[in-house]
């Protein structure tokens, strides 16, 4: 039996929608300010706003709202790019993260999260693994000690 920690499908199911949707609103509301922006002789970086003003609409909002959308599913793309999901068994842990899979199949010391990193720890303090990750600290505690892993809830003294 293994228990897997990864993030909840709402959040990888959503993020495919709300990522699109937002940057359709920022390429709404970039398109919206540009005349305004213009008009503002105090504000930097003036170039991208006077060729966005020259752009007729309705092409000019059609293109906002496409290219902000496009860099949306680009975010996301890459958000479910980087994602760690971490299964753990009693005689086994594997990290995967984009397009690689880490077996670790050697006893472990401790498993712990230090700054936002999921780190394990075999013999002798030796770190095995260091991953960056958002996953729930409670839902990485509670698979690791359900298989009999060395959770420690804050990492261990520097020696």
């Amino acid at each position: 039996m293994e228990t897997v920690v990864d993030e909840p499908a709402w959040v990888r199911r959503g993020s495919w929608l709300a990522c699109p949707a937002a940057g359709a609103l920022l390429g709404w509301g970039v398109q919206a300010l540009a005349d305004w922006i213009t008009s503002l002789p105090w504000f930097p970086v003036q170039g991208p706003f006077r060729l966005l003003h020259q752009i007729p609409q309705p092409w000019r909002l059609i293109g906002a709202v496409v290219v902000g959308v496009l860099l949306g599913v680009g975010f996301a793309w890459m958000w479910a790019w980087d994602r760690l999901i971490v299964t753990v068994s009693a005689t086994r842990v594997t990290l995967e993260r984009r397009e690689r899979r880490r077996r670790i199949d050697t006893p472990l010391a401790a498993v712990f999260v230090d700054d936002g990193k999921l780190v394990l720890l075999g013999e002798n303090d030796r770190e095995i693994a260091r991953e960056k990750t958002d996953l729930s600290r409670r839902q990485l505690a509670e698979a690791f000690t359900a298989h009999g892993r060395p959770w420690l809830d804050e990492p261990p003294p520097e020696r």
